[in-house]
C-alpha cells in the first residue's frame, strides 16, 4: 500500500512539502540512501533561464491539477552588496572578467542555470491552502515553488449555500510565492517571489519568476537528514561546491513548465 508523508520544511517561513510515495511515478525522498552517491548537478546552458515559457489558459479555480512530466530551469546569480559597501564589494560568486582576465568595477555578476526535472506526487494540492511544484536534480540538489492558492483563485469561495461557484477575472499580474533552489547542498529561499503565470490549467501549467534575495538557509529539504555538508575524513573525495551557489543572499530566476 502506497502511503504519503506530510513534511514541513524549515526555512524562512514554514512550506509544506510532500516527502513520501511509492508509485511508479514518484522517485526516492532525497534523504534515501539511493542519492547519496549521486554526483551533483552541474549548470546548464545560461540561455536555458533566459527563454519564455509556453502560454496557455489560465483557470483560475486552481482545481484538477494532476502532472506526470516537466521541468524547471532556475538561475542562480549574485546579489548586489549591501548599501554602504566598499566599492567592488559583491556578496557571492565571481563577477564576470575584462579582456584583460580581471573582474571590472562594473562587471554584471555571473549567473548558473540549473534543470531539474519534476518529482513527487503528481497531484500538486498541500492541505489545507497552497500548491507545491517540486523539481529534483541529482543527490541532494532540486528546486520547488509553492504559493496559496488564494494567489491563484483571488480569494473566491465556494458560496456556503450552494449554487454555482464564482469566477474571478483575467490574471494579470504576477503572484506571490516561495521558492527554493538547493545545489551542491546549499539551499536558498526566498519567501516574496514575483511569479508570472502564463498558463494553470489540468493541460498546462507553467510561468516565469523572479526572486531579488534569496537567502541560504541550513535547513535544506532535499537533504533532511544531513547535519553536516561532507565528514571530516570525507573532505578531500567530496565534490566541491559550485562558488555560484555558496553566497548568504543570491538573486533567482527562471521559468518551469509542467504536463499531465
Amino acid at each position: 500500500m502506497c502511503t504519503r508523508a506530510l513534511g514541513v520544511l524549515a526555512s524562512v517561513s514554514a512550506v509544506a512539502v510532500l516527502v513520501g510515495g511509492c508509485g511508479a511515478d514518484e522517485t526516492p525522498s532525497a534523504g534515501s540512501s539511493a542519492t547519496t552517491t549521486t554526483p551533483a548537478s552541474r549548470p546548464v546552458d545560461p540561455e536555458a533561464c533566459a527563454q519564455t515559457p509556453p502560454q496557455g489558459s489560465v483557470d483560475r479555480s486552481g482545481q484538477n491539477l494532476k502532472f506526470s512530466t516537466g521541468s524547471i530551469r532556475i538561475a542562480i546569480s549574485q546579489a548586489p552588496p549591501p548599501p554602504g559597501s566598499p566599492p567592488g564589494a559583491t556578496t557571492s560568486a565571481t563577477p564576470k572578467a575584462t579582456e584583460s582576465g580581471a573582474p571590472g568595477p562594473d562587471a554584471e555578476p555571473e549567473s548558473r542555470c540549473y534543470e531539474f526535472e519534476r518529482w513527487g506526487p503528481q497531484q500538486p494540492d498541500v492541505p489545507p491552502d497552497s500548491l507545491l511544484f517540486v523539481f529534483k536534480g541529482a543527490g541532494t540538489d532540486g528546486a520547488q515553488i509553492e504559493f496559496v492558492i488564494s494567489e491563484l483563485t483571488g480569494g473566491i469561495v465556494p458560496p456556503a449555500g450552494g449554487g454555482p461557484r464564482p469566477t474571478a477575472g483575467p490574471l494579470l499580474r504576477p503572484i506571490n510565492a516561495q521558492i527554493g533552489v538547493s545545489v551542491d547542498g546549499v539551499y536558498h529561499h526566498s519567501p516574496a517571489c514575483q511569479l508570472a503565470l502564463t498558463a494553470m490549467s489540468g493541460k498546462l501549467a507553467a510561468g516565469s519568476f523572479t526572486c531579488p534575495a534569496a537567502t541560504r538557509v541550513d535547513a535544506n529539504p532535499f537533504a533532511p537528514d544531513d547535519d553536516v555538508p561532507f565528514d571530516a575524513d570525507e573532505s578531500s573525495a567530496a565534490p566541491q561546491p559550485d562558488p555560484g551557489a555558496t553566497a548568504d543572499t543570491v538573486l533567482l530566476g527562471g521559468w518551469f513548465e509542467l504536463r499531465p
